[in-house]
Order: structure tokens, then C-alpha cells, then sequence
């Protein structure tokens, strides 16, 4: 997956830690929109096992060169509607990602073939 972050597009960009902190805020400006990229399968935890929102960065960090890692959380649900009962729980996921010269992000997800 890519996507150019608008307000780097156009400056020079200078790779490090320092840049981690508006890259933090720039995807969590974005997120949401992209949930369905970011949310993994699910299945781990069951198979009955929805996303149910509030996705958000919690760190990006500078590994090296134009390599970053962008660390970010989600709720998922699942509704038992026989018993009426819902259980919840939040998700921790990883995502490496590089940074050209023109702002462009570009993720690395893992994904797994069944």
C-alpha cells in the first residue's frame, strides 16, 4: 500500500527520529480511511471476530535510512447474539514502512496465504 502525506510532498526531507513525530500525526490523521489495509485477519483471536473501530498510531519509530515502524492499535468485537453477550478487546499490530524523497509512504504488511 501507498500513499504521498501532503505536507511532506513538497519539502526536503531530512530521514531520522525527528521525522517520526509528524509522521505519527499525518497517519493518524488518515487512519481511519485506512482501516481496511491496517486491520488484520482477525482470526487469531476467533473467527467470529470483528474490527469494531478506534484504530490509531501509537508510535512511529526511525529504524534506519528511509525505513521507519509504525506501531498502532484497533477494538475488535465479537457478539455472541444467542446469549447476548459481546466480548472486546484491543489489538497491538507492527507495520514497517519506507519514505521516499516526494513524501511517498509505502507499507510492508505481512500476509499470510491459508
Amino acid at each position: 500500500m501507498n500513499f504521498i502525506i501532503e505536507t511532506l510532498k513538497d519539502q526536503s526531507i531530512q530521514q531520522g527520529k525527528a521525522l517520526a513525530v509528524p509522521l505519527k500525526q499525518a497517519l493518524n490523521e488518515r487512519i481511519e480511511g485506512l482501516s481496511s489495509d491496517f486491520v488484520q485477519d482477525l482470526s487469531h483471536i476467533s473467527l467470529a471476530a470483528n474490527y469494531s473501530g478506534g484504530i490509531r498510531v501509537d508510535e512511529v519509530v526511525f529504524l534506519k535510512d528511509n525505513l521507519y515502524r509504525c506501531d498502532y492499535s484497533y477494538d475488535w468485537a465479537i457478539g455472541w447474539t444467542c446469549s447476548g453477550t459481546q466480548e472486546v478487546g484491543r489489538v497491538k499490530e507492527k507495520v514497517r514502512f519506507t519514505v521516499d524523497e516526494s513524501g511517498m509512504l509505502t507499507f510492508k504488511f505481512l500476509t499470510f496465504d491459508r
